[in-house]
């Protein structure tokens, strides 16, 4: 049973079962529950975008919390709070949802319009908005909770209204920041301070380059700072530039690296219900069924003597995605493997990836959706993931990958090669395959890698089983984040 002593509420743009658009939806949920197998009474909130199903969810309102006036500005919306269930086989997670039709319910979308995958223009309000209506739950529940941890660009205005709008009550609250990497800062115009309702002396924390930076702000009310990435929390220190110069912001704070881990239920093959076929003791057949599987999900027409490659390519990772488009012609006429890949990807790539795939079939199938049973099924049937760009969040789907056998084949820029064990011929060691992306002038020769694999079947089981018998859990890290949470709670 989780200690009453001892509270952390976790304020995160997305999560399972809700809405799942990046890794972090996925890591959020996992996390929760992972905090909550360590004794501690974590709660969740986010909010309720206009593509979250209420009666599928079962949300419900909280009658203290409905129709709360949050102003933006000289306006005031009301704000309705939910709760919400989160469940795992072992523990269950409360969620605090925040509806509103104006910056919510009427986005069909997280952060980019779901049909155009167009940024919605107002993004910097919306989070604002969620921000303060979560210090706002606390305060009309009268929960004082120990920690307050909150995630990226999108949360990190959320300590702010815990300490500028009531400082008296939550004066013992800790704020933890956890930044995965510094592209996302939610930046705004210079006069956007106007609209947070927050005392005009303190608004010189929330300013860098001349306009408004939610992650600045969430790096100044932090008391501590987890990155985790050690790779990448080293080359910021070497290249601020990393950071849009948010570097010397983290000089003189409590930063430390903390590893994400994967959900030990939603990614094991052993027993995973959104795959068709299960991982038991025969692991040929396990890859054979998937194959099948998936070969009929993209119609295309089965063959069991090529190399099958994943790929997920998503909006966010526009010079990955020229990059691939540009090479694509002289690779897929080869006709050496077949890429299956997932997109969700603007306008203008989506013509060119249906292009292409369309001329090069015998080499590449393109599905326009990020739909999670999918993203099961691919890893499940597929020999190889392939990503170009890299980031700790794509990262994130190299590990889901290697634990159904995927042999990850990954970018090294700022991988995590002590969780990701490069592979290593000559000591006959580790499970990924890397490549530098900024000296292959084409893509061919990672692929010729790949098929070189894959036609050594002794070494393809070999860096498939060493995959999928790592220990990728939260044990480890959950554990640490409790060690943080009680240093800070401690004053030290």
């Amino acid at each position: 049973m989780p200690s009453k002593s001892f509270s952390v509420l976790y304020a995160t743009s997305e999560s399972l079962p809700y809405i799942r658009i990046q890794s972090l939806g996925d890591i959020s949920f996992s996390f929760a529950m992972a905090i909550r197998e360590q004794g501690i009474d974590i709660r969740l909130a986010m909010p309720r975008y206009g593509i979250i199903s209420e009666r599928k969810n079962q949300i419900h309102y909280i009658k203290r919390l409905i129709d709360i006036p949050i102003p933006i500005g000289k306006q005031s919306y009301p704000a309705s709070i939910k709760s919400s269930s989160m469940n795992s086989p072992r523990t269950k997670v409360q969620a605090y949802i925040t509806t509103n039709e104006k910056y919510f319910s009427s986005h069909k979308g997280v952060y980019r319009d779901a049909r155009t995958l167009e940024l919605f223009p107002d993004n910097d309000e919306r989070f604002l908005y969620f921000s303060r209506s979560v210090a706002e739950t606390c305060h009309l529940l009268e929960w004082t909770p120990d920690i307050v941890h909150y995630v990226d660009g999108e949360t990190s205005l959320v300590p702010a209204y815990f300490k500028l709008m009531y400082p008296g009550k939550f004066e013992k609250t800790k704020f933890v920041l956890t930044i995965h990497n510094f592209e996302e800062q939610l930046t705004s115009g210079k006069n956007f301070f106007e609209k947070t309702g927050l005392p005009k002396k303190y608004k010189e924390f929330f300013y860098h380059k001349n306009q408004f930076n939610s992650l600045k702000a969430g790096i100044h009310f932090a008391d501590a700072i987890v990155m985790t990435n050690d790779v990448f929390s080293e080359a910021i220190k070497s290249d601020p530039a990393l950071t849009n110069g948010l570097f010397e912001f983290l000089e003189g704070k409590q930063v430390q690296i903390i590893k994400n881990g994967i959900d030990n239920f939603g990614w094991e093959p052993k027993k995973d219900k959104q795959i068709l076929f299960k991982l038991d003791e025969d692991f040929d057949e396990f890859k054979y069924n998937n194959k099948v599987a998936l070969f009929n999900e993209f119609e295309a027409d089965f063959d069991p003597t090529l190399p099958i490659v994943s790929m997920i390519i998503d909006v966010n990772e526009y010079e990955a995605i020229d990059y691939f488009i540009q090479n694509a012609p002289e690779l897929l006429k080869t006709d050496k493997f077949m890429i299956f890949a997932l997109a969700r990807v603007e306008t203008r790539y989506t013509n060119t990836l249906k292009l292409l795939s369309k001329k090069y079939k015998k080499s590449l199938k393109v599905k326009f959706t990020t739909d999670m049973t999918l993203m099961h099924q691919l890893f499940a049937g597929s020999d190889f993931y392939f990503s170009l760009d890299n980031h700790d969040l794509t990262n994130y789907n190299a590990i889901c990958a290697a634990k159904y056998g995927t042999i990850p084949v990954i970018n090294d820029y700022f991988a995590d090669k002590k969780i990701l064990q490069p592979y290593d011929e000559n000591a006959d060691e580790g499970f990924t395959i890397f490549f530098q992306k900024d000296i292959v002038k084409e893509l061919n020769p990672i692929f010729d890698k790949i098929v070189k694999i894959f036609e050594d079947k002794d070494t393809l089981m070999t860096l498939a089983e060493r995959g999928y018998s790592q220990n990728f859990s939260w044990e480890k890290s959950a554990k640490e984040y409790k060690q943080l949470y009680t240093k800070l709670l401690k004053g030290k």
